[in-house]
């Protein structure tokens, strides 16, 4: 009766409980419930993570304001296991089932639930390097990271490893590659594999991997493909989504104009199959530095972050005629209006 009364609470009021008892916690965190809560509990406007000035922020997005906007709901606080008075600094953050996996600036990795507040600091085989890529996924429930020990200079040779909860040690995966990750686009989660934008010679391509069967597969990219890639990211139809951009050349205004395109997978495995999902022309030129963004068909919006001058995070809404830039932290906003801003 417990549990059927929990799954139509909404998630925050839920966390409230959690230091109640053993039993309530252990309910909460099990996989039943969560399919039952998710089934049965009243749907909240969306909450969206970000990384603000080494810290992870909840941000609440909202398109049907006037103008949108962006408010910050909540702040995390990662504290340091050896100082537990001081905030640790992040680096950068990968998503995967709520869990977030997290590199400090100071040359760390660890695994943190953000709700309840758990971490898993996972020590290194030898040593974490500044370039090394990260990824979080599960097989047969038990989760797994992989660090790509990215190598910079030329031939390349990228090595891989995976960490495994279970045995609490890491294990060198025995393959070498020689392509490069794009600098400004990271993994990202999608049905239990991981995405990147991957380079080898001349020719881009999707690269995935699999935590089931520890393998690569390279995959294609929408073609033709004349666009500069910014960044993954996983629409509302549960389908993997790609932005590129490009500077066209506009003869009306007779200059050259930012284009912002995002297409969306029909399907996934050996055979790609890719739409267009949205396009904006006009705007303020997309510079994500490897950000995740949401793109909205329904409501024709663009939503993407950039760093201000004063190295603070912008998040723009990209709709219609307006480019509305939104600094979460002061919650001050402007509209830039674009006379040839459109979207198809």
């Amino acid at each position: 009766m417990i549990e059927e009364i929990f799954s139509w609470l909404p998630a925050k009021s839920l966390s409230q409980f959690q230091s109640t008892s053993k039993h309530w916690q252990a309910l909460l965190k099990s996989e039943s419930f969560a399919k039952k809560h998710s089934a049965n509990a009243p749907k909240e406007e969306p909450l969206n993570i970000m990384l603000i000035d080494s810290r992870v922020f909840l941000v609440r997005i909202n398109l049907h304001d006037s103008p949108p906007s962006v408010k910050v709901a909540y702040q995390f606080n990662l504290k340091d296991p050896d100082y537990r008075s001081s905030q640790v600094a992040i680096r950068n953050v990968f998503h995967c089932d709520g869990l977030l996996l997290c590199t400090t600036k100071d040359k760390r990795l660890v695994v943190w639930n953000p709700c309840s507040g758990e971490t898993k600091w996972i020590k290194p085989r030898d040593r974490y390097k500044k370039h090394d890529y990260y990824a979080l996924g599960s097989s047969c429930k038990q989760y797994r990271v992989l660090r790509v020990d990215s190598q910079k200079i030329l031939p390349i040779k990228n090595k891989y490893e995976i960490y495994d909860f279970t045995s609490d040690s890491w294990r060198v995966l025995g393959v070498n590659t020689d392509w490069f990750l794009a600098k400004h686009c990271r993994g990202i989660s999608f049905k239990g594999n991981t995405y990147w934008v991957a380079k080898w010679s001349h020719t881009e391509f999707l690269l995935s991997f699999d935590f089931s069967t520890e393998m690569f597969q390279s995959l294609s990219l929408p073609h033709p493909f004349p666009h500069s890639i910014s960044a993954l990211s996983v629409v509302r139809e549960n389908k993997l989504c790609l932005l590129g951009t490009s500077r066209i050349y506009n003869p009306t205004s007779d200059l050259h104009v930012s284009e912002t395109t995002c297409w969306v997978t029909n399907s996934l495995g050996s055979v790609m199959s890719w739409s267009e999902f949205l396009t904006a022309e006009g705007h303020s030129e997309v510079n994500l530095n490897g950000l995740s963004f949401l793109a909205d068909k329904q409501n024709k919006t663009l939503v993407y972050c950039n760093q201000s001058t004063k190295n603070n995070k912008i998040v723009h809404i990209v709709r219609g005629n307006e480019d509305v830039n939104v600094d979460p932290l002061d919650r001050n906003s402007t509209i830039r209006p674009s006379s040839s801003s459109h979207f198809f």
